[in-house]
């Protein structure tokens, strides 16, 4: 039997240290008193609705539950036929490299255009009534510029391609699948799927609503701050913004060399290069929130499908993406396996380790990391999640410096005033940044060693 953590626990634990991702799960649990709000720092919280005395039970994929992710998809997938399981990615069915050949999925998606195809399918076969997935806002007083949104037709599932590097919560549509019977799917990162499950588990109106999970493999979540930061680059008012792309894809480069792009209200669009973006280099940690540091689920291991970008060298020269493929799910197997058939996707098996070299900086910050920074925390005597993997001071003093330099990162950006004025935010960073620029630095030989190996594949 699933164990729920009390209102009070939940805030004293979870919310006040700081591991909120802001999933709105806890919202969602029958009788609870939590709402979510955006907080000044960017990011979702919850608050209670009410002062009633009486204590209410939820669920949360930070709280110190009985299921771990293991246990959740072990209770999933075990009796899944020809699954199996590794360690260090959880089950799977199948693993595949590849993208959509059919339409403009492709064009349209951040990577291979997989999310949007498979959610199409599912309309196409009938297993589903209404995909929830987020989309831009179309509240013009809303505080917000995405959020969670439901498609009931093909139509409406377009408006949901692409990546969005930007705090949402479920909280809202959490509340339409009580309300409103249906056959739903859902897409998101790994810890609003775990949450997800959690509720399925502890509700049966959301395990018989709820039909079929996808997860996007995860770097880590961001505060509005990330896109206002962005913004403030291209010189554009907030105001006179219409889209916002943050996978912007420019033919004749490598896939991981994607742009940032706006569309304004007189119609001017502008494109820049990631990398002329301040902000954009993901190993900073940069505006991300802190309970992602906490999470060990790289790839959405309790979802039926997992879907992310294939960094992988025999991939990059493609700019137009690749996708990573882990299905845990019969059906959506056979679904996949119809669609090569049909020839309106491409796909090839891809090995356990390949998966695990395309997420490497992933797994290894959500490993020997997590373990440091697990060490750090109890060391401090402050209370932090319940994780797969114990607590362990780094042996290498360089790569410990690394991880606690990213920390401080993390920190100084996600409580900033300064994201609007870019040059006193940076001058903030500075020192931060410079030190890991030195812990970083690689020499000129292993540089050109690492090169000639990607070149030809070698030790692929």
């Amino acid at each position: 039997m699933l164990s729920k953590v009390s209102t009070k626990e939940l805030m004293d634990t979870v919310v006040k240290g700081g591991y909120c991702s802001g999933c709105g799960v806890c919202t969602a649990s029958e009788g609870s008193v939590l709402k979510m709000g955006l907080t000044s720092n960017g990011n979702f919280e919850p608050y209670k609705s009410s002062s009633a005395a009486s204590e209410t039970h939820v669920v949360c994929p930070f709280a110190n539950h009985d299921f771990n992710e293991d246990n959740i998809s072990k209770k999933l997938f075990s009796n899944v036929d020809q699954i199996m399981r590794e360690k260090e990615i959880g089950h799977f069915r199948s693993i595949y490299a590849g993208f959509v050949k059919e339409g403009d999925y492709r064009q349209k998606g951040s990577s291979g255009g997989g999310v949007s195809w498979l959610c199409a399918q599912l309309f196409n076969e009938r297993k589903v009534d209404f995909i929830i997935h987020v989309k831009q806002s179309d509240n013009d007083k809303s505080d917000v510029f995405y959020e969670y949104d439901i498609s009931s037709n093909l139509l409406e599932l377009q408006e949901g391609a692409k990546s969005r590097y930007y705090p949402i919560t479920l909280e809202k549509v959490l509340e339409r699948i009580r309300n409103y019977p249906g056959k739903y799917a859902i897409v998101g990162v790994p810890c609003f799927i775990k949450g997800i499950q959690l509720l399925r588990f502890s509700e049966e109106v959301f395990k018989e609503r709820i039909v079929h999970t996808v997860s996007i493999f995860c770097g880590h979540l961001k505060t509005t701050h990330y896109m206002d930061v962005l913004l403030n680059q291209f010189g554009v008012p907030k105001q006179e913004l219409i889209k916002f792309d943050f996978r912007h894809k420019i033919p004749n480069r490598s896939a991981s060399d994607y742009g940032t792009s706006i569309l304004t209200t007189s119609n001017e669009k502008k494109v820049k290069l990631n990398k002329s973006l301040f902000g954009t280099n993901w190993g900073l940690n940069l505006f991300k929130l802190k309970a992602c540091d906490y999470c060990d689920d790289v790839i959405g291991e309790t979802a039926d499908i997992s879907f992310g970008d294939a960094w992988l060298p025999q991939y990059l020269d493609d700019a137009k993406g690749t996708n990573v493929i882990v299905v845990r799910n019969q059906y959506l197997d056979e679904l996949i396996k119809k669609g090569v058939e049909e020839q309106t996707l491409f796909v090839e098996e891809l090995s356990k380790e390949d998966l695990i070299k395309s997420q490497a900086g992933g797994f290894r910050h959500r490993r020997e990391g997590l373990r440091h920074r697990l060490f750090l925390q109890d060391k401090n005597n402050e209370w932090r999640p319940q994780k797969r993997y114990s607590a362990q001071k780094l042996a290498d003093e360089k790569r410990a410096r690394i991880y606690e330099n990213r920390i401080k990162m993390q920190e100084v950006s996600f409580s900033s005033k300064n994201h609007e004025d870019l040059s006193a935010l940076k001058k903030e960073l500075e020192p931060f940044i410079a030190i890991n620029s030195k812990l970083n630095k690689v020499s000129l030989t292993k540089r050109i060693w690492n090169k000639i190996k990607r070149t030809f594949n070698w030790g692929q």
